[in-house]
């Protein structure tokens, strides 16, 4: 493996995708053969990116949450296959027979019924317990155990339970159980702690030729589901306990039993517009394990995960036939991470190369395209007919049981709303229909607003989950409420 080669190809890369800051390492046969940073922490305050600088992990830290339950099992203190009201009978979701049928094993696979609902917890300032309690009110669109449907809230969940049988919270079982044996000493499970540290990558958002910096996105409340930041000299450790079948030095710290049950394929992943970007040539056969999801690449057997989250994807994988790990992470928030990642096992496997940032960004264009058809079909499909009231009388607080609060307000002639922490701009479509436009977020959908038999608004719903239903949310004051 040539190093220099690498070098030239990694900082061509971060220009190719415009992003400020990139990472890698890899390790073979249990030695770490390539770690290295390329770019800077932050624009505003350049700092160059070196192994120990730590990065959001986000989804990839589901695997630390399994991780966590298998070692609680291999305690005799859970099972993969006892149903979760056994260890927390307040469990409740909104389908009866999920709720008395889901195990540990459901939780975590991703076949609990429920889609991603993403927009329920999303800047939430709800607490965990507040989310747990709220998870009987989010509606299934799929029958339980049926298909697979990747689910933040569940891993949330999983968090919950291991709080029940220890005791602990998630962050104080996973610092003590997980991050402290491994001597994972650089790695933290909350923005909060990385705010203030000089080698902490900052997120940014990369929109062609413009890179700004964005704020951190704190996900305390789903912490189990995606909250971990860590670098690459910690994450290398973490590969190691993966590939050495469990064993920390002669130690075996988790059962190698739990860990084949971590990695082996569990629930299909269909090719659908949400999973577009596994579809590829050399990227078949994919699977969800227990944290971990599955692939074969360019024909071996690849156990891996990304995650994303603002202004940071990251990729983790390792081919357990070939004793091979590799990590990868940006702070710009684009697929570099992936086709890095890739790049590196091709020059480790010594595999003809593979333009990987060629194959990604034409994919990503083309859903882009297809995003911005949708929108324009969206915005044209529209009659000539206004709402039939004053723009103030649909202004109020709005609540679902689920989504929690919107507030909709009405200032200068105008409506906004705020929802979690963000802003729309709320503009009449037709009839009792109106446009809710984030455009930082890319969000655009409709909101339908109803009334009582007395005429007065009292309800509005709107599509926050693109593959279900719209969300309902009630009006809880009768008086429209005027901002001055």
């Amino acid at each position: 493996m040539n190093h220099s080669a690498l070098d030239a190809l990694f900082e061509e890369e971060l220009k190719k995708w415009n992003s400020p800051g990139l990472a890698v390492t890899a390790i073979k046969n249990d030695d770490v053969v390539f770690a290295k940073g390329y770019g800077v922490t932050d624009i505003d305050d350049p700092k160059p990116v070196d192994v120990d600088t730590l990065f959001a992990i986000g989804s990839c830290t589901k695997a630390f949450t399994t991780m966590g339950l298998a070692l609680l099992i291999d305690e005799g203190k859970l099972t993969w296959d006892t149903p979760i009201r056994e260890y927390m009978p307040d469990f409740r979701l909104y389908d009866e027979f999920a709720t008395a049928q889901m195990t540990v094993r459901d939780l975590v696979c991703h076949r609990s019924g429920l889609p991603r609902h993403d927009l329920s917890w999303y800047g939430t300032s709800r607490t965990r317990r507040q989310l747990y309690e709220a998870l009987r009110y989010l509606k299934p669109t799929q029958p339980f155990r049926y298909v697979f449907q990747y689910q933040n809230l569940m891993y949330m969940t999983a968090g919950c339970l291991i709080e029940v049988i220890t005791g602990q919270t998630w962050e104080e079982f996973t610092q003590q159980r997980i991050f402290d044996p491994l001597g994972m000493s650089h790695s933290n499970l909350s923005t909060h702690s990385c705010e203030h540290l000089d080698n902490a990558a900052r997120p940014h958002r990369v929109r062609g030729d413009i890179v700004d910096r964005i704020p951190y996105r704190n996900l305390d409340a789903i912490g189990p589901a995606g909250s971990i930041n860590s670098n690459m000299t910690d994450m290398a450790k973490w590969l190691r306990i993966h590939l050495n079948g469990g064993k920390l030095g002669e130690e075996q710290w988790v059962s190698e039993d739990n860990l084949k049950q971590m990695h082996a394929p569990h629930m299909p992943i269909p090719i659908t517009p949400a999973t577009a970007l596994l579809d590829m040539p050399d990227l078949k056969h994919h699977a969800y394990g227990l944290g971990w999801a599955t692939q074969v690449y360019r024909g071996h057997v690849m156990v891996r995960h990304t995650g994303g989250i603002d202004g940071f994807i990251t990729q983790t994988f390792f081919l357990p036939e070939h004793n091979i790990g590799i990590v990868a992470v940006n702070n710009g928030g684009t697929s570099l991470s992936i086709a890095a990642s890739y790049m590196l096992l091709d020059q480790l496997m010594e595999l003809n190369p593979i333009d990987w940032t060629e194959r990604y960004k034409s994919q990503e264009e083309e859903l882009k395209k297809i995003g911005e058809e949708g929108k324009q079909k969206l915005l044209s499909d529209r009659h000539d007919v206004p709402h039939s009231r004053p723009l103030e009388e649909y202004a109020g607080t709005y609540e679902h049981g689920g989504y929690g609060t919107m507030v909709i307000s009405f200032k200068d002639d105008t409506l906004s709303a705020r929802y979690n922490g963000i802003g729309f701009a709320v503009t009449p479509h037709h009839y009792e229909i109106f446009r809710l436009e984030n455009e930082e977020f890319d969000i655009l959908s409709l909101a339908d607003f109803g009334s009582d038999l007395k005429g007065k608004v009292n309800r509005v719903s709107i599509r926050l989950e693109p593959t279900g239903d719209p969300i309902e949310f009630t009006k809880q004051n009768s008086d429209a409420k005027k901002q001055d």
